[in-house]
C-alpha cells in the first residue's frame, strides 16, 4: 500500500521532446517504454532510474505531448494496482506570495495610505522605512526559495538593486511600491499550473466475463485549496486588467479532452488491455 498518490510531473518540454519525472519507480520500466514507444510517431523513449525521469522524443504531427504524458500516468497507475495518479503540467512551486511578501505588501499599502492622508513633501517616516525593509526582505526570501526549488530565480528579483539605491536617496516609499509590484505583481494575474487526476477504474464484465478498464480524468483533487480560490481571483483580475478571463487559460484538462476527441474517446495501444481503454471526464 503506497502512502501517497504517484505523481507524474513535466519538468522539460520542447516541440518533439518531453521529460517527465515520476514520484515512484515503475515496477516494469521496460514494459512502460515498450508500450508507449510502439505508438506511431514515437522516436525514442528512455528511463533514468536515478532521477526517476522519462525522456520521450516524438513527432508532434503524429502524437501529442499530452497523450504521451497520459500514457505514462496510466502505465504507472497500472503498475501499482490502478491507484489514482496526479499528472502535473509543471513542477509545483513554493508559494510566490508567502508571509514575507504579504506582510511587506500590507506595509507598503499602509504607508501609501498614511502618505496620502498626510500630504506630500514629508521626509520618510517609520512606516516608509518598515515598507522598504520589509520589501527588501520579502524579495530576498523569494529569491532564496526559488534557488532552493528551481536552481535559479526570476529576473524580477533584480529590482532589489533599485530599492537599495533608493535607501541612499531617501525615496523609500515609491521604490518599495515599484519593487514589490515588479517582484510579486505578476503573480496576481498568473494562473496556477494546471494538473489532473488520472484514475483507472476496473469494470466487471457481464455474466462473469473478463473485467475491463476505463480511465477517469478529472481535476487535481490534491491541489491545495488555495489554488481553487486563486484561480477564481486571478481569473477575475486578469479579465479586469487584460479583457481576457479565466476561460482563455488552456489547462491540461482541456488538452486531454482534445486527445480524447482525436481517439474517439478510447485510448488504444495497450497490449494487455486490447482493444483499448475508454476515456471519461468528470
Amino acid at each position: 500500500m503506497i502512502a501517497a498518490k504517484p505523481v507524474v510531473t513535466v519538468v522539460h518540454s520542447l516541440p518533439g521532446r518531453v521529460r517527465a519525472r515520476l514520484s515512484l519507480t515503475p515496477q516494469d520500466a521496460p514494459r512502460m517504454l515498450s508500450g508507449i514507444g510502439e505508438h506511431p510517431g514515437m522516436e525514442s523513449m528512455a528511463f533514468c532510474p536515478v532521477t526517476r525521469s522519462v525522456l520521450a522524443r516524438f513527432n508532434p504531427h503524429e502524437i501529442s505531448r499530452q497523450e504521451i504524458l497520459l500514457r505514462i500516468a496510466l502505465h504507472l497507475s497500472l503498475d501499482y494496482d490502478a491507484v489514482p495518479v496526479r499528472l502535473l503540467a509543471e513542477p509545483e512551486r513554493p508559494r510566490a506570495l508567502g508571509p514575507a511578501a504579504a506582510l511587506s505588501g500590507v506595509a507598503v499599502a499602509a504607508s501609501l495610505a498614511i502618505r496620502a492622508l498626510g500630504g506630500p513633501g514629508k521626509p520618510p517616516g517609520g512606516w516608509d522605512w518598515a515598507a522598504g525593509v520589509g520589501t527588501a526582505w520579502a524579495v530576498l526570501d523569494h529569491a532564496r526559495n526559488e534557488l532552493r526549488h528551481r536552481g535559479t530565480f526570476d529576473p524580477e528579483v533584480l529590482s532589489l538593486a533599485y530599492l537599495l539605491a533608493a535607501f541612499w536617496r531617501r525615496d523609500v516609499l515609491a521604490a518599495s511600491a515599484v519593487t514589490w509590484l515588479a517582484s510579486f505583481g505578476r503573480h496576481l494575474v498568473e494562473l496556477p499550473p494546471s494538473g489532473v487526476e488520472v484514475r483507472p477504474l476496473a469494470i466487471k464484465g457481464h455474466g462473469g466475463g473478463q473485467s475491463r478498464f476505463e480511465v477517469l480524468i478529472g481535476p487535481d483533487v490534491d491541489a491545495p485549496p488555495r489554488v481553487s480560490a486563486a484561480t477564481a481571483l486571478q481569473g477575475l483580475l486578469k479579465y479586469a486588467m487584460t479583457g481576457g478571463g479565466a476561460h482563455s487559460f488552456h489547462t491540461l484538462l482541456d488538452d486531454l479532452r482534445e486527445v480524447a476527441k482525436v481517439h474517439g474517446e478510447v485510448l488504444e495501444g495497450f497490449g494487455r488491455l486490447r482493444p483499448g481503454i475508454p476515456i471519461r471526464f468528470h
